[in-house]
């Protein structure tokens, strides 16, 4: 076994055959899923290093054409060249020039419109209207807010990241339908000691801010379905047809259902994390 044909465990960083089941080193067991997306990641780094010399051609074609380029043109294009380098000093030298904007006034606010008092005149353009048919007129009026006078049709305001923390937020999807599956209630757990959960929306969207550091695993508890879940991989579920997902569902196991690793990386402060909870029965998708 190559180094370039290995994976690293996710527990010890060992590398492992992509078929390996099971660490030998931490003793880590690895679920189908995790196997799967090992021959999907090194499927993909022989498919760019198989790219790379065709962009390397293409960079030195690109070069040597900007080259030609130049030096069969260079007269022609020295005066544009010239004419715009001298644009931006000028600009750069008004913008050091306090005189060229200290004299500038704010614009003044635009004064707010009073508030019309109960009973007062409405707008002209829908003046007629009001005094010909007025509780139509009251009944199809706008709201100016919705419950609690809330703004109507505002998104609700995300959540700020917590202080040494990463976000990993996704959407829990029936790998039947396809659907998204509200109220599930998605687990994640690091050492027996740290507990996070949070529970998905009615669109199956959830966000969860977890600790810096690896070692956290993730379980879904979805209603109605089975205990445990699937990662999604690439492509996605949501891509594949009903036949390639019904043999997925036919071969699940236990160990598949198992709280699953969630990759950490120190670059990044937010992971995209979709998981698919697995009916009791399969439903074809409508």
């Amino acid at each position: 076994m190559t180094e370039k044909d290995s994976l690293p465990c996710p527990g010890c960083h060992t590398a492992l055959p992509p078929e390996a089941t099971g660490c030998q080193i931490c003793m880590r067991p690895r679920t189908r899923q995790e196997i799967m997306r090992g021959y999907a990641k090194l499927r993909d780094d022989k498919a760019r290093k198989r790219r790379r010399p065709f962009q390397i051609l293409a960079a030195l074609l690109l070069l040597g054409g900007a080259g030609w380029l130049v030096k069969e043109r260079g007269s022609e294009l020295k005066a544009p060249l010239s004419s715009g380098a001298a644009a931006v000093g000028r600009w750069a030298d008004d913008m050091r020039n306090p005189s060229n904007y200290a004299s500038r006034k704010e614009p003044e606010p635009a004064p707010k419109a009073e508030p019309s008092e109960p009973g007062g005149p409405v707008a002209p353009e829908s003046a007629l209207r009001s005094q010909l048919f007025p509780d139509d007129y009251a009944r199809s009026a706008p709201s100016e807010g919705g419950p609690g006078g809330a703004p109507a049709g505002k998104p609700a305001a995300q959540k700020p990241l917590k202080k040494n923390a990463w976000r990993v937020s996704g959407t829990v999807y029936d790998l039947a339908t396809l659907e998204p599956v509200a109220g599930a209630k998605v687990v994640f757990l690091r050492d027996e000691k740290e507990l996070v959960e949070e529970t998905t929306d009615d669109a199956g969207a959830y966000a969860a801010d977890l600790s810096n550091g690896g070692g956290w695993t993730v379980a879904l508890q979805a209603p109605n379905r089975r205990r445990g879940q699937i990662l999604d991989l690439d492509p996605s579920y949501r891509v594949r047809d009903d036949d390639e997902r019904r043999a997925v569902y036919d071969n699940v196991s236990v160990g598949d259902l198992a709280p699953a690793p969630v990759e950490w990386s120190a670059s990044t402060v937010k992971t995209r994390l979709d998981l698919f909870a697995v009916p009791h029965h399969w439903t074809r998708r409508p």
